[in-house]
């Protein structure tokens, strides 16, 4: 499989994404999936290399991915890449999980998930399926008593969220307010940068560490 879908392969199950990051169980079978060799000892690098405390602060930082790139690409360079494959590696890292400018969804995948919830919630998923679940690049609408109450774009792994997340959200029925950040499993990790109206700010929560 092409090296986005294989690192997108390691991250299911419950804390895929951290297992990621764990080169003793990974590092074997995450080449073993990939296709192109070259592509995955590229992102092999980024993650168990001398980016790798880098690249944890991007995620935890994940509004500001292009200020924190400069750091993830020098370091990089210091273990042995080249400019271009510094940035390669990165770009692996950015459209496995769905960061702006690398939200590519397979025309071929996307299809659309309804569910309801009880008698008053439902959501709308659009966007890459696999096997009838949410899987890749998406878009989520949800509806409380048939009234939009939230939209996030992610990517989703298995019906769970793990990637650059922009949320849209209505709070106590009246305020609309935007998130975004880095998910893991379905929960924010790092800072979350926050928009209410003309006002925004950070609200720092639990940091994702490996």
């Amino acid at each position: 499989m092409d090296i986005v879908s294989a690192v997108r392969k390691m991250c299911e199950g419950e804390k895929g994404f951290s297992r990621l990051f764990d080169k003793k169980s990974s590092y074997e079978l995450l080449l073993s999936l990939a296709d192109d060799k070259g592509d995955a000892e590229l992102f092999c690098k980024l993650i168990y290399g001398k980016a790798r405390s880098a690249l944890v602060d991007l995620i935890n930082d994940a509004y500001s991915y292009k200020d924190n790139a400069v750091s993830v690409q020098e370091a990089l360079r210091t273990d042995g890449l080249d400019a271009a494959e510094a940035h390669q590696a990165l770009e692996i890292f950015y459209k496995a999980f769905g960061f702006p400018g690398y939200r590519e969804a397979d025309s071929t995948k996307v299809s659309t998930i309804s569910d309801t919830v009880g008698e008053s919630f439902r959501v709308e998923y659009e966007g890459e399926v696999q096997n009838g679940i949410e899987y890749g690049v998406g878009v989520r609408n949800c509806y409380h008593h048939g009234k939009w109450c939230s939209r996030d774009e992610c990517v989703w792994i298995n019906g769970v969220m793990i990637g650059y997340n922009s949320v849209t959200e209505i709070e106590f029925g009246a305020f609309e307010t935007k998130k975004i950040g880095f998910v893991v499993e379905d929960c924010f990790v790092g800072n979350i940068k926050c928009f209410c109206g003309e006002d925004e700010e950070y609200d720092t929560v639990t940091g994702f560490k490996v």
